[in-house]
């Protein structure tokens, strides 16, 4: 626009110059020559910065698409539009622009989200990063617990074994304790009992006649003691605990206690001092059998 004014203005005083030469005219031309001087200069400016501004305009428009291929290839972002081919180029790079920087901003936002999910995620493993730190100090410790533990546990075991030997030889004692108890207790209630005429007694050797004096068909003041050594062989044996009564060979007849037992302690259907009939019951062992093992017994 501006070089085509310039050349219709050159155009006039051309035409000027060809009516004659006139001091006016002169004037006029001399100033119209420094204003065309002066517009051709401009012009000449003018075109150079246009020059100089589409070139720049180019370079951008490459730089803006090249950005905008690049962009492209991301999904998810607003699709390019056509610019309309009527504008001129100017315009068309301004809206090229915009849709290109539509899309980087969507981009960029983009990024701003992804960013912070990023650190959202680091946050979380942050904090899970603790909770393992706390669960493997947790582990090392229950490890050191556990090991610990089985120590101890190796140790008790130990023990238990040396106390199991221990028990068993006490069982073992116990046992033979039991046993040897059960033999003295055995012992200690055995009893014996003896039932017989005096002259078989005598001969037995179970008792004797002291004393009285020695008439040819009598003994006046004898009396019959048990032997000082008693030979068990000449005996019934029995268990103080469990006869609770001993049998009479003959109910009929009376029998006399010889030995140092007091029918006292016994139960007897009739009794005359140390003699009676029937069987003897035995009412407390403890104190029957006390003062002697052995019962004599006499048939009269």
């Amino acid at each position: 626009m501006i070089i085509r004014r310039t050349t219709t203005a050159a155009l006039a005083a051309l035409a000027l110059t060809a009516c004659g030469p006139s001091a006016e005219h002169v004037s006029g031309d001399s100033a119209l020559s420094a204003v065309n001087a002066q517009h051709t200069q401009l012009a000449m400016r003018l075109a150079a910065q246009k020059d100089s501004l589409t070139r720049v305009v180019l370079q951008a428009d490459d730089f803006i698409m090249h950005i905008d291929s690049s962009v492209s290839t991301v999904k998810g972002l607003p699709k390019n539009k056509r610019s309309d081919r009527r504008l001129d180029p100017l315009a068309r790079q301004i809206e090229n622009r915009k849709v290109v920087m539509a899309r980087v901003d969507a981009l960029v936002a983009r990024a701003r989200s992804t960013a912070a999910e990023l650190a959202k995620v680091n946050n979380q493993l942050a904090k899970a990063n603790k909770v393992n730190v706390a669960l493997r100090d947790q582990l090392a410790s229950d490890s050191t617990m556990i090991t610990d533990l089985n120590v101890t546990i190796q140790r008790q075991i130990a023990t238990i074994q040396t106390l199991s030997v221990r028990i068993d030889s006490l069982k073992n004692e116990q046992v033979q304790l039991a046993s040897t108890l059960a033999a003295v207790e055995t012992v200690h209630n055995k009893a014996y009992y003896v039932i017989g005429r005096e002259d078989d007694l005598v001969k037995r050797g179970v008792i004797v006649r002291e004393g009285g004096a020695n008439l040819l068909f009598a003994h006046p003041g004898r009396t019959l003691q048990v032997a000082r050594t008693l030979d068990p062989q000449e005996f019934t044996p029995l268990d103080q605990r469990g006869a609770k009564e001993i049998a009479m060979p003959d109910s009929t007849r009376r029998y006399r206690v010889i030995s140092r037992q007091s029918l006292d302690d016994a139960v007897v259907g009739e009794r005359d001092r140390n003699s009676f009939k029937g069987n003897l019951k035995i009412a407390d062992a403890s104190r029957f059998w006390a003062p002697s093992r052995f019962l004599v017994l006499v048939e009269q």
